[in-house]
């Protein structure tokens, strides 16, 4: 049987998933997350001989790794990380574009979490550290409807903090912080993190 992106399986919420042919045989694995608890899971389909099969007759996978400490933000960061080793295992599953795919679809799954009350045009930003105040680097998005600009908001936090460890700079907030600042936003919004400022704004 197959399961669906974004869709739920066993409790879990389907962040992720991939499964290709390899001489002659179908190899996946797929990535899940516990919204109740913030635990994440990456998972192992069966290997078969169809794009079908990943998974058999009640649903279940060949193996799962699981990530269940009390901080999700590490759970995430953790998950991605054995996602990727265990993509890599999975002969022709993982490829050049892998860790971007990847991310993108945890930054597009984080980015519906928190619905927008109302429909909002923002744009997305961040304002980097530079020799100078006077040109800092920078980028940022045409204005966009709520939802797609905090989805990029988040693709600019996944470059800016792809560390294990939470660091709170003087003035700043942590990157748990960030992402959950990130997550809330139903609006503008600015902060910094690791020296980076971050913002949504009309």
């Amino acid at each position: 049987m197959r399961i669906k992106t974004g869709g739920q399986h066993q409790g879990w919420t389907v962040v992720h998933q991939a499964r290709r042919a390899w001489r002659g045989s179908f190899e996946g694995v797929w990535l899940g997350v516990e919204e109740s608890t913030g635990h994440w899971m990456v998972g192992r389909q069966h290997d078969g001989q169809s794009m079908d099969d990943g998974f058999d007759a009640d649903g279940n996978w060949a193996t799962s790794r699981h990530f269940r400490e009390g901080n999700e933000y590490l759970n995430m960061r953790r998950a991605l990380a054995a996602y990727d080793e265990e993509a890599q295992n999975a002969s022709d599953v993982w490829n050049g574009m892998w860790d971007q795919r990847a991310h993108e679809a945890v930054a597009r799954h984080l980015a519906h979490r928190v619905p927008f009350p109302a429909p909002v045009r923002l744009s997305a930003g961040w304002i980097g550290r530079g020799l100078t105040e006077y040109h800092p680097p920078r980028g940022s998005t045409i204005p966009l409807d709520g939802p797609e600009a905090k989805y990029e908001l988040i693709r600019y936090l996944q470059g800016q903090t792809r560390f294990d460890e939470i660091v709170t700079e003087p003035g700043s907030v942590s990157e748990e912080e960030a992402y959950q600042l990130a997550i809330n936003a139903t609006g503008p919004i600015r902060f910094v993190c690791r020296g980076v400022t971050f913002y949504l704004s009309e």
